[in-house]
């Protein structure tokens, strides 16, 4: 008998329409160069499969087999965006507001702009969904202030569980607010 289990939280960095043009031309770019070299080698490649020995058809097989493997890389780049921009655009419409408790603090690996980072274990709860606990990393210069104890507010999506963390406030910012 199948149970029905709650999706796994998923922190989300937003995507705004800008980045995501920007993804979806590059992964183009990679898609429709590498796809169309792909077409060209294979083509070639079992044309003069006869006249030619078998190193520069192993050859030619071995750049067909980058040129697809880049293409695909380039496929996968438009989708993840795209798949990225829709979950923002869903929480964004969908999304109840929450918070979120830090329960631990600590240092994670770089990221791959060379960003340190943090990682946070936080329990988010709100109105419409239960509460739930998740791990994840997050930028360092952003969250320095996290500490535990430290409550960030959060924006969840009910149904995907997809939720995204604000900074906890400057000092400066809470102490404007008191004067």
């Amino acid at each position: 008998m199948a149970t029905d289990r709650p999706r796994e939280p998923v922190l989300l960095d937003p995507k705004g329409p800008v980045i995501t043009a920007i993804a979806c031309t590059v992964g183009a770019v990679l898609f429709l160069g590498a796809a169309g070299a792909f077409v060209y080698v294979t083509v070639h490649t079992v044309a003069d499969f006869d006249r030619s020995d078998g190193v520069w058809a192993w050859g030619r097989a071995g750049l067909a087999l980058a040129a697809a493997i880049v293409a695909y890389g380039g496929l996968s780049t438009i989708l993840f965006a795209r798949a990225e921009r829709r979950a923002t655009l869903q929480l964004a419409a969908h999304g109840v507001d929450g918070t979120a408790l830090v329960l631990a603090v600590a240092s994670a690996p770089a990221s791959n702009d060379d960003h340190d980072q943090l990682r946070l274990l936080v329990r988010v709860n709100g109105p419409g969904f239960e509460p739930f606990e998740h791990s994840g990393e997050v930028l360092r210069y952003l969250f320095s202030r996290a500490t535990p104890g430290t409550i960030l507010p959060a924006r969840v999506n009910a149904t995907t569980r997809a939720f995204t963390l604000e900074p906890p406030p400057t000092p400066a910012a809470t102490e404007a607010g008191n004067v």
